[in-house]
């Protein structure tokens, strides 16, 4: 059809080829995006004391890294006496938040506690702002830690 014909064609015409023209330019879709994952909400470094019924008090650092409701990272535990200070792997759940869930795994052996790697203990832990405070249990765990309780404070 030539430009005259074009326009002398009925308006109803025009009408539609402007409105096929402005809906093809109208729905350029984009690409989709993959949905983002929320930050750990426990992410950092934590530190603070482990009162053990056994062993007395030390200090314990965490560094936890992950995402959505899932984070991994290592933890030292230190006291008075050197050969009681430990180091392990941490897996944090927090799915029940403010309820936390840890698992301390240890990697290296201590007076009183031979056998890791194998060893664990669980925290059940409340989370409070940079707080968080609960207890801790032997899962399979050794005569040095035989459970307590925790305060931690994000660094």
């Amino acid at each position: 059809m030539s430009l005259s014909n074009a326009l002398r064609a009925p308006a109803w015409r025009r009408i539609f080829a402007a409105a096929c023209v402005v809906a093809t330019i109208g729905c350029d879709e984009r690409p989709p995006t993959p949905p983002t994952t929320p930050a750990l909400a426990i992410e950092g470094r934590w530190t603070g004391r482990l009162i053990d019924r056994s062993a007395g008090t030390g200090t314990l650092d965490i560094a936890l890294i992950g995402s959505g409701d899932v984070g991994t990272g290592t933890f030292t535990l230190t006291f008075a006496d050197p050969s009681a200070n430990l180091q392990g792997l941490v897996l944090a759940r927090t799915r029940d938040a403010p309820a936390i869930d840890l698992s301390l795994n240890l990697t290296t052996n201590a007076r009183d506690c031979p056998g890791a790697p194998g060893l664990f203990y669980s925290a059940r832990l409340s989370l409070t702002g940079n707080r968080m405070t609960g207890t801790y249990e032997p899962a399979i765990g050794c005569p040095l830690l035989n459970g307590g309780s925790l305060e931690l404070t994000r660094r």
